[in-house]
């Protein structure tokens, strides 16, 4: 893997992404269980997602699709790291660092819009810690 210098300040917000990224896994997961999963029970799944509703099985997706996206964040944790490591060297880091950040920045604007403000700092934070680090 060749790798090209990466500057103390580019190491920190990559590093600081990384950690970003992880926690909001955990935060992630607790707004699930505050307020999405409770609300998940009113169309007919349970906690364990059993449940008798006619939307039933939409719920369990959408539980299981919830739950889902931390792996993203965990990925892309790791991939912070590496980057703070090797730098964003080749075509392949690149387009996925670009593709995740303007998705998160996409899906910041969704919450946004839905006036739901908590996920819109690590969503919009996170890509332009990534950004940033290729700045300085």
């Amino acid at each position: 893997m060749s790798s090209l210098p990466v500057s103390t300040l580019s190491k920190t917000l990559l590093y600081l992404a990384a950690f970003a990224s992880s926690t909001t896994a955990l935060g992630h997961t607790k707004m699930g269980y505050d307020l999405v999963f409770p609300a998940l029970k009113k169309l007919g799944a349970g906690a364990d997602g059993k449940g008798n509703g006619k939307d039933k099985n939409a719920a369990i997706s959408a539980r299981i699709g919830w739950l889902e996206v931390n792996q993203g964040f965990v990925i892309f944790s790791i991939f912070c790291i590496k980057w703070a490591q090797f730098g964003i060297v080749d075509i392949y880091d690149k387009a996925f660092a670009s593709f995740y950040c303007v998705a998160q920045v996409y899906f910041g604007w969704c919450y946004f819009r839905a006036g739901i403000m908590e996920p819109v700092t690590p969503l919009w934070g996170i890509p332009a810690l990534v950004g940033l680090s290729q700045l300085v």
